[in-house]
Formats: structure tokens, sequence, C-alpha cells
């Protein structure tokens, strides 16, 4: 190969690897499915560590508490149901005292309960996704979050409650490294290199 020819396969390297956006995206998602699958499948945090367990302490719940007005009615919807748990009135509500806390009423709707997974409905879960923009990915940027505002406030309650929840931990961050470094490569070889 002359140097010429060098020279102009090293400017179509440096042309490839400014359009970055392609693969930024395919990183970022790749991101955010080890996220999902590490939080909801193990309820491990990006340090190794499970989420703070669910509470059990005394709660109260109305129908609202419950994912769907099917859950609710199987828990609550008959006079014979209800009379298996202690009722107080708030504000004009009439509540029911849920003594074994978040956790039970997880376990009343058939949820999992062994570990925090922050997935009661899952619109959460669906709404994160890559949120940066284009010029963010030729920059080298992928942000994930929240698009729906609704969706943006659990996240942001869940995160302030149990910490960082879309946190990579380090074996996830090298294999970003990895995929990055061989995208790089890739472009060197098709340009011959």
């Amino acid at each position: 190969m002359t140097i010429p020819e060098y020279n102009a396969r090293m400017e179509k390297v440096i042309k490839d690897s400014q359009r970055n956006e392609e693969v930024m995206v395919r990183l970022g998602a790749s991101a955010l499915t080890w996220i999902k699958e590490r939080v909801i499948e193990t309820g491990v945090n990006a340090k190794g560590q499970k989420f703070k367990p669910y509470s059990t302490r005394p709660t109260l719940a109305g129908g609202k508490s419950f994912r769907t007005v099917k859950y609710a009615a199987q828990v609550l919807g008959s006079k014979a149901k209800r009379k298996g748990f202690d009722w107080v009135t708030v504000n004009g509500h009439r509540l029911v005292v849920v003594k074994g806390g978040y956790k039970e009423i997880r376990q009343l709707q058939g949820l999992q309960t062994d570990h925090v997974d922050f997935s009661v409905t899952n619109e959460m879960w669906g709404d994160i996704n890559i949120i940066s923009k284009s010029s963010d990915h030729q920059k080298g940027t992928v942000i994930i979050g929240a698009k729906k505002e609704s969706e943006k406030k659990k996240l942001e309650g869940n995160t302030k409650r149990r910490g960082d929840i879309l946190d990579l931990n380090p074996h996830e961050i090298e294999d970003l490294y990895n995929g990055y470094n061989l995208n790089m490569l890739q472009i060197f070889r098709n340009n011959g290199l």
C-alpha cells in the first residue's frame, strides 16, 4: 500500500468513525437491556447489592393501591373478603389496614416479593428508553431515562428511596467499552487497515 492509499483509507476511517450515532444507540440499547435484566430478574444494584426489601410495616390501602380493579376486587370485592381486614377512615375514605405492608399488597396481587424489581404495572420499565438526541450520540453520549412525566416521577421516587436504578455495574461498563472498541476495529477492517 502506498502512502497516498494509506492516507485515503485513514481519511475514510476518520469519516466513518465520526458517524458514531448508530454505534452509540446500539451500545445504549445493550446497556438498557442489561440493566433491566439485572434489576428485574435479580433485584441487584450496580454495586452488586440487593435493593432494600419491600416494606413489611403495616400500611393503609384503597382500591387504587392495587395494579388493576380486578385485583382490588379479588382482595376486597366481597363482604366476606373485607371482613378479614381492619378498616379505618381517613379524610372520608375507607382504607384497609394491610398488616404485612407493601410486601403483602404485592403478594395479594400475585407479584413476586423475593427481591425488589420496581415492576407493579411495568409502565415505568416500558417507558424507560434512550432519551438522548442524535447530536448526543454523535459526541459519544447516550442517555437512558423515562420519557413520560408520570414515569419520570416514578423513576425519580424509586431512585430517591432505593438508590440509582439505572447505573451500570463494572462488568457491564467493561462490556460496553469492548463493544465500542470492536466497532472501531471493524471500521479499520472495513477500510483495509
